[in-house]
């Protein structure tokens, strides 16, 4: 250090006498120190020789010699000084290297916690942190939006937040190229993030950035979060603690994002009862994803545990989010004194959930774990839209649990799919649910369901598709196929009036169309419902022929041709499980009812069906052809039995 401190001052005297007449001082690329030569007094070394005191026109300037890379002299004659601000920590220490002289911009270093606050009225100024300290941290009060680099830095605070920005003004912070960054807090500080802004935060850069959260949150801010770019990754394990909260808005526009939410429910006492709060991945009023990679991972023990969690609106316009949620669900007394339930949710929103492009994969493997949840409306797709723009993956195999009530009326946490608390619209995309244990609905809506396109494929133990009020399909390609009961349940009216549709259900009395005793209305489209009953077309407000055969036979192959031996149907009738879980057998032609016997009913509705004379043939083979989940084009029928019908001016018309 001593030979370095030398050299700088022969430096000094020896350029001097070639008329350079401006020093400037460099770190990183960037100078942090300029002045002409004929206002700098003195030049002294102190702390051992750790440490060059400028004396310059009656104010001083201290510079560790650690955070100087270079010193040279030159004759620019510019006046301009640096804005840049050098934070270096070496373990018990932090080093601040800066030149500016405003009396206004206050710097104390205790130790390896360095304090900064300005009043100064400078904006940008740039604060650049690197080093290592088991033992540290930043706290920075400015009065004008400011720009923070993390540029190599290895922080552990054990008393309070490593990095905090307390006044609400904007950052943006950068993750310097091939760096890595890692903020770790401890259980017992006395913060509540490790990083904590107050203003809007806009995170950069394409370097990699680890937060350890031991006391609460990982990154928060009182307004907005935005992440353009970086590698993230944020560890929170303590209870009700986030990954990234804001009190106003998430956006994320790109990057590499790991979050690891491995804390649990905790619960305040209120009035009767209790109010849980939960440990999520992401905590905002307003989430919008645009692009990036985001993985969440909810572990078994995080009871309650959300992946995206948002007051308000969660929209998503692109990238690839992939939550797994191991996470488990109870009963709890709410605050009004009623019993009620929590459950893991991979993504869940107050308000609406908006899924518009990009990749989703949501995995709930814990008791009532749920896929994708909004409490009104839930919106996938655009209406026209290419179904390959959005890619949807939805999985449950948790078990229910009960929460209250005895019998008929009793309630369950049931693990579903897919929720709406309102109304649902399906309108493009790629839809893949499968849930594998009793309760796990695919797709429901507490208000209507519509699905006006899009490729849905559906898997499931309990009802398929389900809606409390009105279905409605007017186009799309879907299949619902229900091992335990419906395939496409209505608990009120049901209309379709185009797109390919199969429904099935499994044995009496579970059906592939059910809408109880209600109007089903059918005016364009092709469906094929199996079931061990199915709901009957409403023949004073459908325009489109019904077929309903109820000698079908488990697993066989049926076809149906006109009479000038056109293909109208070929199906491959599934093999239906026979633990169907109820229904309401009943009704008759023309009133929504149930017409089904012990075997298989099949309900078929196509615009090819027409006033004429047809010929079933079952029990034969098919070969060839295109085939969507039994439903075959273009194929060979061969064999099997021939029996023929005829189809009037009544839009049902059932076979036996």
């Amino acid at each position: 250090m001593k030979k370095i401190s030398i050299l700088i001052i022969s430096l000094l005297v020896s350029l001097i006498a070639f008329s350079q007449d401006t020093l400037l001082m460099y770190r990183s690329g960037s100078v942090i120190y300029q002045n002409k030569i004929s206002s700098i007094d003195s030049l002294k070394l102190t702390n051992n020789a750790n440490t060059l005191l400028i004396n310059s026109n009656s104010s001083q300037t201290n510079y560790p010699i650690s955070g100087i890379d270079s010193i040279v002299f030159s004759n620019q004659g510019s006046d301009v000084m640096s804005n840049v601000v050098y934070v270096e920590y070496d373990d018990d220490t932090a080093n601040v290297v800066y030149s500016i002289t405003d009396t206004n911009f206050i710097v104390s270093v205790n130790g390896a916690n360095v304090s900064i606050t300005t009043t100064a009225g400078i904006s940008n100024i740039e604060y650049h942190l690197s080093g290592t300290s088991n033992d540290g941290s930043f706290l920075l009060s400015s009065d004008k939006k400011f720009a923070l680099t993390l540029g190599g830095l290895t922080l552990t605070s054990l008393t309070t937040t490593p990095i905090k920005l307390s006044k609400n003004k904007d950052v943006i912070i950068t993750l310097a190229n091939n760096t890595t960054n890692t903020l770790t807090d401890n259980a017992n500080s006395d913060g509540k993030a490790v990083i904590n802004s107050k203003g809007n935060t806009i995170i950069n850069g394409e370097g990699t950035l680890v937060c350890n959260a031991l006391k609460k949150n990982g990154i928060s801010s009182d307004n907005n979060i935005i992440i353009n770019s970086g590698n993230i990754t944020v560890n929170n394990n303590s209870n009700a603690s986030k990954s990234i909260k804001s009190d106003a808005n998430v956006e994320i526009n790109g990057g590499q994002i790991t979050l690891n939410p491995t804390g649990s429910v905790s619960f305040d006492t209120i009035n009767l009862g209790y109010d849980p709060s939960y440990c999520s991945g992401v905590s905002a009023v307003n989430a919008i994803i645009d692009a990036g990679l985001i993985n969440i991972t909810i572990p078994s023990t995080n009871a309650g545990g959300k992946g995206i969690s948002v007051d308000s609106n969660l929209t998503i316009n692109g990238g690839t989010i992939n939550v797994i949620s191991l996470g488990t669900g109870a009963r709890y007394t709410d605050t009004t004194g009623t019993i009620d339930s929590y459950s893991s949710t991979c993504l869940k929103s107050d308000y609406n959930i908006y899924l518009y492009q990009g990749t989703i994969v949501c995995s709930a493997t814990g008791v009532g774990g749920k896929g994708i949840s909004a409490d009104t409306n839930l919106y996938i797709g655009f209406i026209g839209a290419d179904d390959s723009l959005l890619h949807v993956t939805v999985s449950t195999s948790g078990a229910r649990f009960y929460v209250s009530g005895s019998g008929e009326d009793a309630d369950y946490a049931n693990p579903k799919a897919i929720k709406s608390g309102d109304n649902l619209y399906l309108n493009s995309g790629t839809i893949i649910i499968t849930t594998a244990t009793e309760g796990g609905e695919g797709i429901e809506s507490k208000d209507t369901l519509f699905i006006n396109g899009g490729n849905t494929e559906i898997n499931t133990y309990d009802d398929g598709i389900n809606a409390s009020k009105h279905i409605q399909i007017n186009g799309g390609k879907t299949h619902s196929h229900a091992t335990n009961n419906d395939g496409i349940d209505s608990n009120g009216t049901l209309t379709i009036t185009g797109g390919t549709t199969i429904a099935n259900g499994t044995s009496a009395p579970e059906e592939g169309f059910d809408c109880d005793q209600n109007t089903f209305t059918i005016t364009g489209g092709l469906l094929i419902g199996t079931g061990g009953a199915t709901s009957t077309p409403t023949s004073s407000t459908s325009t489109q022929h019904s077929v309903i055969y109820s000698g079908a036979t488990n697993g066989s192959a049926i076809t149906i041709t006109d009479n000038n031996g056109n293909e109208i149907l070929t199906y491959q009738l599934p093999t239906l499980s026979t633990s169907g879980q109820g229904g309401n057998p009943g009704g008759g032609p023309g009133g929504g009812g149930h017409g089904g016997n012990s075997g298989i009913t099949l309900l078929f509705s196509s615009s090819n069906l027409t006033s004429g004379t047809y010929t079933l043939k079952y029990g034969g083979t098919i070969s060839g052809g295109n085939e969507f989940n039994g439903y075959y084009t273009g194929s060979t029928y061969t064999g099997g039995t021939s029996k023929s019908f005829t189809i009037s001016s009544s839009m049902v018309t059932t076979i036996q």
